[in-house]
């Protein structure tokens, strides 16, 4: 077996789950210190989108949205400009970051597909989902085709579940239906 074989099949039984799925999930690594790490760098930078689910009716105040207004208040201020227009689907980009060495930013995507807060049913609405994550993709393709970005990736929670209430295996399918080709990390406690 060459060297090359070798080293492919190393590869293949260390990430059986990157090959069953279009994304990386990542654990016990804080999200910004990522983000930050890949806007900073020169060779292996890039710009991000972080995408997050809302409320059509407020920007949510627990989970990782608290924590996304704390780090990036300008996320939430943005989204609240929004009033009657945050409709279910409609996707917000934000750009909350800028790293002006390397032209890489931190670009939030408030994906407006929850449709109530009483946590007696399911907040999230698997249709506004699908049409949000799609506006994700779109917007990863349109900044790939300006000529200054080289590189665009996706950093994003495990989004949908808590306070949503979705079920993850349902929206992990929907992440590799959607953004298949696109380089997409997810996060877990």
């Amino acid at each position: 077996m060459s060297s090359k074989e070798m080293a492919k099949n190393q590869m293949s039984t260390n990430h059986k789950k990157q090959i069953d799925t279009s994304y990386v999930f990542v654990k016990n690594r804080n999200i910004f210190d990522s983000i930050n790490e890949r806007i900073a760098s020169k060779e292996n930078g890039s710009t991000i989108i972080l995408p997050h689910t809302c409320s059509r009716i407020n920007f949510n105040v627990s989970g990782f949205a608290n924590i996304l207004s704390e780090k990036y208040p300008i996320a939430k201020e943005n989204f609240h400009m929004l009033y009657r227009d945050a409709i279910l689907g409609k996707t917000q980009f934000v750009e909350v970051a800028k790293n002006k060495d390397y032209n890489h930013s931190v670009i939030i995507a408030n994906m407006i597909c929850n449709n109530n807060n009483d946590h007696k049913h399911r907040a999230i609405n698997y249709a506004a989902l699908c049409y949000c994550m799609n506006s994700v993709k779109f917007k990863v393709k349109q900044l790939l085709n300006d000529n200054d970005i080289q590189r665009v990736e996706i950093h994003a929670p495990k989004f949908g579940t808590g306070s949503s209430g979705g079920n993850w295996k349902f929206i992990s399918e929907l992440i590799d239906d959607t953004w298949t080709n696109i380089t997409t990390y997810i996060y877990s406690k």
